[in-house]
């Protein structure tokens, strides 16, 4: 079986908002936290994604914006819901 699928994923509901603030489209975004615009679409959708992942955003994020709350309580696991 797969690991991956046994993986637990991960979403931030507040992502949308944070970028929202500071930038006006993902490619803008993309470019300034210098990651793949796909995966900023991917996470404006509310798809989820691994851990990893959110943390490597909210980190970039966080060095250049203030976040307001401690990176870790910004991602809930999906299957909390």
């Amino acid at each position: 079986m797969s690991k991956k699928k046994d993986r637990a994923w991960f979403v931030c509901r507040e992502w949308p908002a944070l970028v929202a603030r500071h930038y006006e489209s993902d490619t803008d975004a993309a470019r300034a936290l210098n990651v793949d615009p796909r995966l900023l679409a991917k996470s404006r959708a509310g798809t989820p994604l691994a851990r990893s992942s959110w943390l490597k955003l909210l980190r970039r994020y966080a060095s250049r914006h203030d976040l307001g709350t401690p990176v870790d309580d910004l991602v809930v696991d999906s299957r909390s819901r």
